[in-house]
Parts: C-alpha cells; sequence; structure tokens
C-alpha cells in the first residue's frame, strides 16, 4: 500500500497504481479527470453546434412539405376553376342560343300556327279548302326542322334536340346522326325528362345526367337541359353528351387525376368510369368530410392511400367539381430532402465532435495559464471548484483593489474636466497651446482638429422632476456611449437646458458621413429610450479653436424644428436658403391624385401624395414654414372641388359637423399633415368605389340596351359615354370588369349574331346587311363575319339561307 501527500490530503492509490503500473503513462487521462471545465467546454460546444441544426432541418422539412401540399393544392384548384368555368361558358351559352330559338321566326310561326292540332290529325283524302293551309303549316313545320337542326349544329356537345308541342301531343326529334322524326308523346322512346318538366317552376331547368333510350337499342349517358317556350306547357329539351363533356373539358388537360363532378344532392353526374355514374359521392370519396357546394382543398387518405383532394362548388349549376390526386406521387421531389437532412446531420454531428475537441483546447489555454499564475492558496481551491470558480474569485479580489485606487484618483478630477469641457464650446481667449496643456493635465481625450458639433435637444420631452431629467439624461448618455454611431474620441456635457453637447473627432468625413452617423444615434435612442429628439449639426471645425461657432450653427440648426419637426437630424449647412431658384406648387402631382381619387384607386392616391410630399421635400431650404400650410390648404380645396364634380358632399364622409379646413390648421408639423391627408384619402377612395359598384349594374344594363337598339348606328364607346354622361375610360373598365368582355367584342357579336339572322331569312345583298348592321365597309364587314363564323357571309347564306 502506498500513501501519497498532494495539496496537504492524503490519497490511497494502492490498487490503482498497480493496475496502471504507474503514472506516468496515464498522466494524460488524470489531467483530464482534473479539467471539469474542459470536458464541460467540449459537451456545450457540441450542443450548441448540433441542436440548433437539427432543429433547423427538421422545421424546414416540415415547412417544406406543408408547403408543397398547400401550393400543390391551389394550383390543382386553379385548374379545377377553369374547369368549371369553362363548362359554365358553354352551357351559358347554349342556354343563349336556346332563347334565340325560341324567338325564332320561323319557329314561333309553327309554334303558333292556327289549327295545328287538326292539321296535324289529317289523314286520307284531304279537302280542296285544307290544300292552302296545310301547305302553310308544313311549310312552317319544315323551317322548324331546319331551325332545331341549325342549333343542334351550333354545339360539339349537343347530342340531340326535342321540341314537345303539348296542344299538339306530338314530339319533334333532331338526332346526332342528322335524322329527324315525329312522334306522339305516348309513342316516344325517352320520356325521362317529362317529370323535370311537369314540376318546374323557371323556364330553364339543368337537370342531372341521366341514362337516355335511344331511337336505335341502346342507351346513352346525356345531360338534359329544358327551356319552356313562351306557349302552354311546350319546351325545348337539349341532351348534351355527358362522356364527351367529361373527355374534351373535364379530363383532356389532366389525364392523371380522377376528375369528376357531382350534384347538389352528391350524386356523380360526370366520371371516367360509366359504373361510378349516378352514384353517390361515397362510392369515391369518404364520408368524413361534406365538401358538396364548397370549394377547397385538403389530403385524406382513401384506401390507404394519401390523396389530394381539390373541389370547387358552381353556384350557377350548384355542381361541385372534384379532383382527386396521388399525393404520394407528387411528393416524390420531398423524399431526397428527407435524406439529404438525415445524412447532414450525421456528418454534422462528426465534424462538430472533432471542431469542438479541438477548438475547446485552444479556448483552455488562457485558463491553464491564469491557473498557473494563481498557484499557491488559489491552487488548493480548486478541490471543490472547477477553473472558473477558482480563476472567478482571484480576479475578484483584483478587481476590488483596482476600483479602490481608480475611486481614489478620479475624485478630484471630475468637477475641473466637466468645467473644462463646458468652457471649450463657448467663447474663450485660450491659445491652442493652452488648450492642449489642459487636456494632458485633465485626461480629456479629444483631438485637436478636424471636429464637429452636435446640439442633442429635449424640448419636447416632458419631465415630472428635475431628478427625472437627470437620469433621463444619464440614459441617453449611456446610449450614446454604447452607439457605434460616435468615434473613438468624444464627450458629451450638458450645455444648456434641456440640451446636450456633443464634441467628436470627424476624422477626415464628409458632411453627409456625419449627417448619416447623426441619424443612427438618433435612432438608438429614439427606440431604447421611446421618445423623439432632435440633432442639430454645426459646420465642421478646422480646429478646436472653432468648437464655439460650431455649438452657435448647432442650436441655429435647432430652431428649424419648426419646419423640419421633432425628430429629425438637422444641419446647418442643409437649411442655409438658396434664393437663386424658385419653388413652383406641384400642379402636375395635384391633377394625378384627383384622377386617381375620382377612380377610387386608393394606391395609386396614396403613392401620388407622397410624390406631391415629396416635391415640398425637396424645395425645404427655398420655404419657410409659413409658406407649407397654404400648399396643403390649396390641395384640400381641390379636393373640394372633386367631390362638388362627381356630385358627392365631403360631408358625408368626414362627417357633417366637422371642418376640413380647421383640422388641416391645426396640423403643425409635415407629418401630422401627410398623416390627416392619407386618412382623407383613404376615405374618399372608400366612399366613391361604393358609389361606384351601386351605379356600375345599372350603367351596364342601360349600354346593353343601347347595344341592343343602337347596334346598326355608329355606336362606340365614347357615344355610349356621351350618352350617359360618363368617363370612356370608366365606361371600358367597368364594362370588362362586370361582363368579362371588352365592350367592342360585345358590340361585334351583337352584330354578326344580327347579320347571320339576315342572311338566313332575307334577301337582302350582302352589302346591304352589312350597312344595315353598322358596317359600311363591306370588305371589313365580310372580314370580321368570317373571323367569327368560319365562313363568309356569302358562303354562310348559301349553306343555311330559305
Amino acid at each position: 500500500m502506498i500513501v501519497i501527500r498532494d495539496q496537504g490530503k492524503f490519497f490511497r492509490k494502492g490498487a490503482i497504481d498497480c493496475m496502471f503500473k504507474g503514472n506516468k503513462r496515464f498522466t494524460w487521462l488524470n489531467k483530464m479527470f482534473r479539467r471539469t471545465f474542459f470536458i464541460k467546454l467540449i459537451m456545450t460546444t457540441v450542443l450548441i453546434a448540433v441542436i440548433p441544426n437539427l432543429l433547423s432541418d427538421v422545421l424546414a422539412y416540415k415547412k417544406v412539405s406543408q408547403t408543397f401540399e398547400e401550393e400543390t393544392g391551389k394550383s390543382k384548384l386553379q385548374y379545377l376553376n377553369q374547369t368549371r368555368n369553362a363548362i359554365e361558358i358553354v352551357l351559358k351559352r347554349i342556354k343563349e342560343n336556346s332563347n334565340q330559338l325560341v324567338l325564332n321566326q320561323s319557329f314561333q310561326e309553327f309554334e303558333q300556327f292556327p289549327n295545328g292540332r287538326y292539321y296535324e290529325a289529317l289523314q286520307g283524302e284531304l279537302k280542296v279548302e285544307d290544300l292552302q293551309a296545310l301547305n302553310a303549316y308544313l311549310s312552317s313545320k319544315k323551317n322548324s326542322f331546319l331551325t332545331i337542326n341549325l342549333f343542334r349544329m351550333s354545339n360539339e356537345f349537343v347530342d340531340s334536340v326535342y321540341y314537345y308541342d303539348h296542344n299538339k301531343n306530338l314530339v319533334i326529334t333532331s338526332e346526332y346522326d342528322g335524322s329527324n322524326r315525329q312522334f306522339a308523346m305516348d309513342d316516344f322512346y325517352d320520356k325521362g325528362w317529362y317529370p323535370a318538366l311537369l314540376a318546374a317552376q323557371e323556364d330553364a331547368v339543368f337537370m342531372d345526367t341521366r341514362i337516355a333510350k335511344q331511337y336505335q337499342p341502346k342507351e346513352k349517358n346525356v345531360l338534359t337541359i329544358i327551356f319552356k317556350t313562351r306557349k302552354d306547357d311546350n319546351a325545348i329539351i337539349i341532351n348534351l353528351d355527358a362522356q364527351l363533356i367529361h373527355q374534351q373539358m373535364i379530363s383532356k388537360v389532366n389525364d392523371q387525376d380522377d376528375i369528376f363532378v357531382v350534384s347538389t344532392e352528391g350524386k356523380v353526374l360526370f366520371h371516367s368510369q360509366l359504373a361510378s355514374m349516378h352514384q353517390p359521392i361515397s362510392h369515391l370519396l369518404p364520408n368524413d368530410r361534406e365538401i358538396v357546394g364548397k370549394s377547397g382543398a385538403f389530403v385524406a387518405k382513401i384506401s390507404s392511400q394519401r390523396k389530394l383532394i381539390t373541389h370547387s362548388a358552381s353556384s350557377l349549376l350548384g355542381w361541385t367539381f372534384i379532383n382527386t390526386s396521388d399525393m404520394e406521387a407528387l411528393s416524390k421531389g420531398t423524399a431526397s430532402i428527407k435524406q439529404t437532412i438525415f445524412l447532414s446531420a450525421v456528418i454534422l454531428i462528426v465534424i462538430s465532435l472533432t471542431l469542438a475537441y479541438l477548438s475547446s483546447r485552444s479556448l483552455y489555454k488562457p485558463i491553464s495559464r491564469l491557473k498557473a499564475m494563481i498557484g499557491g492558496e488559489s491552487e488548493r481551491k480548486m478541490e471543490q471548484e472547477d477553473e472558473i470558480g477558482t480563476i472567478g474569485h482571484f480576479m475578484q479580489s483584483a478587481l476590488f483593489e483596482r476600483d479602490y485606487y481608480k475611486e481614489r484618483l478620479n475624485e478630484s478630477l471630475p468637477v475641473h474636466r466637466e468645467q473644462f469641457k463646458s468652457s471649450l464650446i463657448r467663447r474663450h481667449n485660450w491659445t491652442l497651446e493652452e488648450i492642449e496643456s489642459k487636456k494632458a493635465y485633465l485626461s480629456v481625450d479629444i483631438a485637436s482638429e478636424h471636429l464637429v458639433v452636435w446640439a442633442l435637444s429635449l424640448d419636447d420631452r416632458e419631465i415630472s422632476s428635475v431628478t427625472s431629467e437627470q437620469l433621463f439624461k444619464i440614459r441617453m448618455l449611456d446610449v450614446a456611449a454604447n452607439s457605434a454611431a460616435l468615434p473613438q474620441k468624444w464627450y458629451a456635457i450638458e450645455a444648456e437646458k434641456n440640451i446636450i453637447a456633443i464634441v467628436m473627432n470627424s476624422d477626415g468625413m464628409d458632411r453627409q458621413q456625419v449627417f448619416l452617423l447623426g441619424q443612427q444615434l438618433l435612432d438608438e435612442i429614439n427606440q431604447q429610450l421611446q421618445t423623439q429628439c432632435t440633432i442639430g449639426i454645426g459646420g465642421l471645425c478646422p480646429t478646436i479653436l472653432d468648437v464655439p461657432q460650431a455649438y452657435e450653427d448647432a442650436l441655429e440648426a435647432l430652431e428649424y424644428r419648426i419646419l423640419y419637426g421633432d425628430g429629425f437630424v438637422i444641419s446647418i449647412d442643409d437649411i442655409r436658403i438658396d434664393n437663386k431658384s424658385g419653388f413652383h406648387y406641384p400642379k402636375q402631382q395635384e391633377d394625378q391624385l384627383l384622377a386617381h381619387l375620382k377612380t377610387a384607386r386608393t394606391e395609386e392616391a396614396l403613392r401620388m401624395f407622397d410624390a406631391f410630399i415629396s416635391e415640398i421635400n425637396a424645395h425645404k431650404n427655398k420655404l419657410h414654414y409659413n409658406q407649407i400650410q397654404p400648399l396643403f390648404v390649396q390641395l384640400l380645396t381641390a379636393i373640394i372641388h372633386a367631390y362638388n364634380q362627381l356630385g358627392a358632399d365631403m360631408r358625408n364622409v368626414i362627417g357633417s359637423e366637422t371642418d376640413p379646413y380647421r383640422e388641416l390648421l391645426e396640423q403643425d408639423t409635415m407629418d401630422k399633415i401627410g398623416r390627416w391627408f392619407q386618412r382623407l384619402i383613404r376615405l374618399t377612395t372608400a366612399y366613391i368605389e361604393q358609389e361606384t359598384n351601386a351605379k356600375g349594374n345599372q350603367h351596364i344594363t342601360k349600354i346593353m340596351e343601347m347595344i341592343e337598339r343602337d347596334y346598326g348606328q355608329d355606336i362606340s364607346l365614347n357615344t355610349v359615354a356621351e350618352q350617359l354622361h360618363l368617363n370612356p375610360a370608366y365606361i371600358s373598365r367597368l364594362f370588362k370588369q362586370i361582363t368579362g368582355q371588352p365592350f367592342v367584342d360585345v358590340l361585334k357579336k351583337v352584330r354578326i349574331e344580327k347579320s347571320r339572322e339576315l342572311l338566313v331569312h332575307s334577301d337582302m345583298k350582302i352589302g346591304e346587311i352589312g350597312k344595315q348592321v353598322g358596317y359600311s365597309n363591306s370588305y371589313y364587314f365580310i372580314k370580321v363575319f368570317k373571323e367569327m363564323k368560319g365562313l363568309t357571309p356569302g358562303e354562310y347564306k348559301k349553306m343555311y339561307g330559305s
């Protein structure tokens, strides 16, 4: 058994020494166990390096996955909305064509032909007196057949068209193969639409898709639309090919997803699989969410697979369009991100351990040296605490001693030092040599050349007592002392009541650099102390003898707060008034601002007001404060005049008891004036937009009536605007916003549709028809007609003319 004495304590080491066969081979291990702080340093470094990166990687992966699902859902929903809009447009067009069919002259003549039921029932030998009327009846019936055929061919999705005449008890058909047939209602092969007709309360009825019987022994999946005519219970029944609609409009663009349509009752109307047609939605989707009649996107598990389900509801048709996508296939790209995160985490841990050990050794070297310097008594304390604690006790005692002697030394100097600093900014008779001598004696660390003086004003702060004022000034000096805006050599002194003077070396800086440093210091004071102060900057001082003049210039700069407002940096060089050039009222900005107000464009109006303010700010050095308010009074007068032009009353916007001129004159700074006008602009545009929306629909109705009535005349956007006493640009924007089409396109469609009717049902020449519908130039009429119909007027007349 061996007994060892180490630092006044005895340790038994027999068994350990026998095991390790001497201490020299394991000296590094013994040192490691004694370095408690070193081990802590390694572990802390590893944790600091690894944990934040791992957390950020995991959060980043989750965020990427979530964002991917949201953006993919938005993209799918956008495509679904486009598909829905396309189908709505097609059905609207069919509805419009049906209305034209009902109003067609040939069709109405047949429907309203006197004694039509009698002529339909004639059989056998005919009476002589019936021949002429029967011939007229058959001629009108033939024209009706042709009209129905033309309607069926006008849209590729129309499979067949029925005309049901209740009084005559007959059904006339136009089949997809071009054939026409006539049946008694009791003998008709497809009666699936008849109950819906009897229950119909409106002129147009959109039925759900159904299995319709055909003349040939087969069935077809169709979407039936019923349009009641103006006589009795007569109706036109239009059967659309549901399968063709699904192929050409719903699933043609995207054949990778499952897209289908369900009705309000939740039954499948359109689907690529015929077996799923007319089934409840639960046949395709789980019932855990109600999506019928709603729009949105979500991810759900269907048959143990993650599916992205997007759904868009049509308020016009009452249908819900649904798209299901395989989420696993869509998110394959994010799998590589997960692998990259895992691999980077493993590499990061290995690198962090290596670097932590190496860096900890470098960081620990100063501690080892300090521990060696302490030695003796402090070395014995290390048995009870780690290295940092021991060094801390030693440093604390050393700091106490230093502070004691430093305090005794500084007690006699502060008063004289502060008096000297204050004297430097006042008018004095010292020479440069005398100043240098006093600086050295009082330890004032400030250069004697290239100086600048700031005056920091506290005038706008309300302080309850003298003690609070002094504490606030001390806090401001602390902010300045810790600011990066000030150079190494500077000092501050309380120069006047509520004014702190700061003298510093400019170190070759120009005026712009000095201004930016002042702005930086002001921002830090305002942010940390939650107040507004102002800095006045004097001229640059070549020597310390010029400091008094620079301080007086800084005080003069502060006097211009009445023009610039509180919370700014004001340089004496920036406020020298330039009398060589005058200032002109920014009339152009005013005119554009008023134009934006009249059209309720808030953001454009605010930007133009900012341009108006910028124009004034750019000429601040040419204006006095008493010239500023008249400029804004003039602007307010122009805005009130714009209200009067629109037939509006400003009192409806700001209140009947409010005087806008008095409120404006109460704003005593540019910032307050700017905020007041911004509020007025927002209230004005909101009021004008509300009034515009209320009148917009009335204007569009009148415009459509004018187009239907005056299409044959020289009608244009300007003539319409003139008749309605409105701005043409406003009419153009409002028309496209509500109808979705430009004014010119709608006028063109009406004219070409009217000319088509004249080509079919009249003997007029092409040029005469063009002039009658508003085209004085025959060549231009032929060009427009061919662009819209694919045929020239002559070709169209030969093909469809009577």
